[in-house]
């Protein structure tokens, strides 16, 4: 089984994100099951602001498509998208016909099935607004309990791979209040802190327990192979509907992404 995985990070381009895509293979090489290879992949353009704004994102998205028409013509049996803003969250289920998974949907999903009820443990205040809107768009609001963020810079979440202080010192702050609300488990708001506890092997929080959103995805994403493998196939009404290759191929050759040229219409 090949998966494409699809950071929002510029891993690959960015130096900045070194440690995280050193982390990032090596954890989930070890995640995944023996005959799973697991591909990652990053956006050669990223604003540090993409967390932030919503414009920031859509301009970025179409690298996530273009990527995941690659990853179909090189021939993947899944897509995951490794970001907690879940990008291009339908428009990749409609251009293809291969799994494909979403981390923030997926680690919800799974921390419903883990715990009576979940939190997020986010580390900037506009990112967690957004992901909020995620909890609603996925109808898991009932599961939900709402809580404060703290608050540290790209940069200073990149160097607490080295020194995990930087963030875990606000986190239990955090987590003392989510304590006093009753929430028994936390999803990781990004890849990149997700990543920082697995390499330092920290699991929980204040006793509450952290769900690691990149295990989450990659287990899914097998579990959605094997599925489709049984004949279990995804939806393809409503929102899910898949466009037809000649309208796709006309699309992508109008906006001009470059991936368009491989598709077999």
């Amino acid at each position: 089984m090949k998966i494409w995985y699809q950071s929002g990070a510029s891993i690959g381009f960015d130096p900045m994100f070194s440690e995280y895509e050193a982390t990032l293979k090596s954890y989930l090489s070890n995640v995944a099951r023996p005959g799973t290879e697991v591909s990652v992949h990053g956006v050669e353009l990223c604003s540090p602001n993409v967390d932030i704004y919503m414009t920031a994102g859509l301009l970025q998205d179409h690298q996530i498509l273009e990527n995941l028409l690659r990853a179909q013509r090189e021939g993947y049996d899944a897509f995951c998208v490794g970001c907690m803003l879940d990008p291009a969250f339908y428009a990749i289920r409609e251009v293809t016909d291969i799994p494909v998974c979403s981390m923030s949907e997926a680690s919800m999903l799974l921390a419903c099935l883990l715990a009576p009820n979940f939190s997020l443990l986010c580390h900037n205040k506009a990112l967690l607004r957004r992901v909020i809107e995620l909890v609603k768009r996925y109808g898991l609001q009932d599961r939900f309990i709402e809580c404060d963020t703290f608050q540290i810079s790209l940069t200073d979440v990149q160097r607490a791979f080295k020194v995990p202080q930087i963030f875990l010192e606000p986190a239990r702050e955090v987590a003392r209040e989510a304590a006093k609300k009753g929430v028994c488990m936390f999803v990781n708001c990004c890849g990149c802190l997700n990543m920082i506890m697995a390499k330092h092997n920290i699991r929980q929080i204040e006793g509450i327990p952290v769900l690691e959103g990149g295990a989450a995805l990659i287990k899914i994403t097998e579990m959605l192979v094997d599925l489709k493998n049984m004949g279990i196939h995804r939806s393809r009404l409503g929102l899910y509907t898949a466009i037809p290759k000649e309208e796709l191929a006309a699309l992508l050759k109008l906006y001009g992404v470059k991936e368009g040229a491989y598709l077999n219409v």
